[in-house]
C-alpha cells in the first residue's frame, strides 16, 4: 500500500522518513519508552535507519505494518508514532510511543482514535478491519490510560508473560471491534 497521511484538527499523521532519526533517537532513549518497551539499548542512528527503512518502509510496501508519526499541524517534528502490526484475518494490533514532550495533552489518544477510524474504515478508504488489540506490562499506567480513552475492552492479565531488562512483568491485554459502542464505560480492574 502507499502511505497515507492522516489528519485530525491539531495533528498530522504521516509515515516517518529518514530526516526523523534524531526526533527517533531522543524519545527511543527516554527514560519512560525504556522501561516499557524492548529496543536496542543504546538507541543510535544504526538502529534507528533500520526501523526507519526496513521496518516502516517494509511494513507499508508489504501491508505488514502501518506506522505514522505523530505531528502538531504545521510543525514537521516527529513528537512519536502510532502503529497497527500483527495484521492479521482482518485484526491488527495497535502501539504506541512518544517524546516526553508531547506526553499529557492528549496527542496518542488523539492519534490513535483517527489510526482505529482508518482502520475500521472499509476499503478503499481503511483497512477494513473488525478487530484491535493492544497489549502491555502491567505497569504502563501512561499506555492504559490511552487504551481505556479509546474504548478498549479489557480481555484479561498474562501472568508473568513478558521478559523485559531481565525480569518477568504481567501483561495487560484489551482489544475493541468495529461495531464496539466506544463510549459506554469499558470494565477494567481497579488500578
Amino acid at each position: 500500500m502507499d502511505p497515507v497521511t492522516l489528519r485530525t484538527d491539531r495533528l498530522v499523521l504521516s509515515v516517518p522518513v529518514p530526516t526523523d532519526t534524531e526526533d527517533v533517537i531522543a524519545y527511543a532513549n527516554d527514560p519512560d519508552v525504556i522501561a516499557f518497551i524492548a529496543m536496542p539499548e543504546p538507541y543510535g542512528h544504526a538502529e534507528a535507519h533500520r526501523w526507519l527503512t526496513a521496518v516502516v518502509q517494509d511494513g507499508w510496501a508489504t501491508d505488514t505494518r502501518y506506522e505514522f508519526g505523530i505531528r502538531r499541524a504545521g510543525d514537521p517534528r516527529l513528537l512519536g508514532t502510532v502503529g497497527l502490526f500483527g495484521i492479521d484475518g482482518g485484526g491488527a494490533e495497535i502501539g504506541y510511543a512518544t517524546h516526553p514532550d508531547a506526553r499529557g495533552q492528549g496527542l496518542v489518544t488523539e492519534a490513535a482514535e483517527r489510526v482505529l477510524q482508518w482502520a475500521f474504515a472499509p476499503a478503499p478508504q481503511g483497512l477494513g478491519l473488525v478487530r484491535v488489540q493492544w497489549r502491555a506490562k502491567a505497569e504502563n499506567t501512561g499506555s492504559i490510560a490511552v487504551a481505556r480513552r479509546l474504548g478498549m475492552r479489557y480481555e484479561g492479565r498474562r501472568r508473568s508473560a513478558v521478559l523485559h531488562h531481565g525480569v518477568r512483568h504481567d501483561e495487560l491485554l484489551a482489544a475493541v471491534l468495529v461495531d464496539d459502542d466506544r463510549s459506554a464505560g469499558t470494565d477494567w480492574p481497579a488500578s
